[in-house]
């Protein structure tokens, strides 16, 4: 179901964009309206009068037309893409009414019809550029700004480094590996807490250690680094962690463990970043 307050957002901001003369943008707005929104006249209208193509603007002038074909707004549409059409399609802005601007207006050539090309990710949105590597057309969502041009997300993705390109199943390798060693080591250092300065230190150094050996374990079973392997080790310590104080400890966690234990999952996940950067 469409949500009208996003709709009426869409709406103003193809009104915008055509006020300031970024069609482009206008239609890909209008088009986003008639996706939540098939049937509304005012849209469809509104696309029409920015579609330079001549066939295009007649299928949408003849949907409106079956939508309601008594529609002042649509018999005016109809009747201005007729005259166009008459013209030999002079779509002419004339700044004043003077003889002169007249005379100019008529001699003005045709306008050279080009089609629209679609991107080739989102169908629905018009491309702006084509990419630098494989041509195909792009949107401003697709664009990736690169020291060789503009890429598509797929020739971006292919220059990215094998041991950087990562998927959900490294994910949950690098999650997993970590959530073990947090749960498992913290254990036997928790009973040294109560020695003076040591036990904390010792504590602490755990963490450095859960990273480092997540960190090397996650590269020797993926051979995967960057990001996206950090972030998921991390999450997977912060898991360990807190599955290890519920296990020794249940609900009667102190401050004090509470603060090493922040403080020792932030070093577990600087380990894991000098390890998987």
């Amino acid at each position: 179901m469409s949500d009208p307050s996003m709709i009426e957002l869409i709406r103003d901001a193809a009104d915008k964009a055509t006020a300031r003369g970024d069609t482009i943008a206008a239609r890909n707005y209008y088009r986003a309206v008639l996706a939540q929104q098939p049937h509304d006249i005012d849209a469809i209208l509104a696309l029409a009068q920015l579609i330079p193509v001549v066939s295009e603007r007649q299928r949408l002038i003849a949907q409106a037309q079956v939508l309601e074909p008594n529609n002042p707004a649509v018999l005016a549409a109809v009747a201005e893409n007729e005259k166009l059409i008459t013209q030999g399609l002079k779509i002419i802005v004339v700044p004043n009414n003077d003889s002169q601007s007249s005379d100019a207006a008529a001699d003005a050539p045709p306008v050279v019809q080009r089609p629209i090309v679609m991107c080739a990710v989102h169908a629905t949105m018009e491309a702006t550029l084509r990419c630098t590597s494989c041509d195909r057309p792009m949107c401003v969502r697709c664009t990736i700004p690169n020291e060789v041009g503009q890429l598509c997300p797929t020739c971006r993705y292919k220059r990215i480094p094998e041991r950087y390109r990562s998927n959900l199943r490294h994910w949950l390798i690098a999650g997993g590996v970590s959530a073990v060693l947090a749960t498992i080591i913290p254990i036997p250092l928790v009973f040294l807490l109560s020695i003076p300065f040591i036990g904390p230190m010792l504590f602490l150094a755990g963490g450095m250690l859960i990273g480092s050996l997540s960190a090397q374990i996650t590269l020797r079973l993926t051979a995967k680094r960057g990001q996206p392997m950090i972030m998921a080790s991390g999450i997977g310590v912060g898991i360990g962690s807190l599955i290890a104080m519920l296990i020794l400890f249940g609900g009667n966690i102190s401050l004090m463990l509470i603060v090493l234990t922040v403080l020792s999952i932030a070093l577990a996940v600087r380990s894991l970043q000098q390890t998987l950067n």
